[in-house]
């Protein structure tokens, strides 16, 4: 796992970018897709910041698509690295 403290911007559905910390970054060898963990600071219920997955291509860095993860299988495929990275946020105590 790395956790990387770059930022990227993330454009909503009003065109306006949002500055995201980038958390972590992975490949996936089902899905055969890299994906980018972000946060963009806001948090859930329990007081813990929003992480949102993407898919992109690292081999095209100058395209700036970022493909949001759609299908229950792909969420399924990579939700066992999600649990590892929330249980090694926890257990470093950072603020995420």
């Amino acid at each position: 796992m790395n956790y990387d403290e770059s930022t990227i911007g993330v454009y909503g559905e009003d065109r306006i970018a949002a500055e995201c910390q980038i958390i972590s970054q992975f490949m996936n060898e089902d899905t055969g897709k890299h994906y980018l963990v972000y946060t963009d600071g806001s948090r859930n219920e329990e007081g813990k910041k929003n992480m949102f997955v993407v898919s992109f291509d690292p081999d095209n860095a100058h395209e700036d698509t970022l493909t949001p993860v759609e299908s229950v299988e792909e969420w399924e495929s990579i939700s066992g690295f999600l649990e590892e990275l929330r249980k090694a946020i926890e257990e470093n105590g950072l603020d995420l």
